[in-house]
């Protein structure tokens, strides 16, 4: 119901970057069950941190884009079924800022020698 309020919205073009990296990160665990747990967890900490840090903008972000991933979570647990395309995308997404990360974190222990 809200994913698809979001979807009306356009939301999920405009945050469509934002979806891709959280359901890329979440693929990091095979099992289903798993990931819908700690996606869970890690939504409810980024909401509640932006609540008490009175970050409007983040909550807005992080509201949009976790009710996307986790309906696209548990659509793939009740059906069983996930789309390849998809979880091709959002690993693609997650993996440029995993290498965009390992780049950065290189800069920094080359100034540490």
């Amino acid at each position: 119901m809200f994913a698809n309020r979001v979807k009306e919205e356009k939301f999920d073009i405009e945050f469509e970057e934002n979806f891709l990296t959280i359901l890329g990160y979440s693929y990091r665990l095979e099992d289903i069950k798993q990931r819908l747990f700690f996606t869970f967890s890690e939504a409810v900490y980024a909401i509640d941190l932006d609540k008490l840090m009175k970050n409007q903008d983040s909550l807005k972000l992080n509201c949009i884009v976790y009710i996307l991933v986790l309906d696209t979570i548990v659509k793939e647990y009740l059906t069983k079924n996930i789309d390849e395309d998809l979880k091709q995308k959002a690993l693609e997404v997650y993996g440029k800022i995993e290498e965009r990360k390992a780049a950065e974190n290189k800069k920094y222990h080359m100034y540490q020698y």
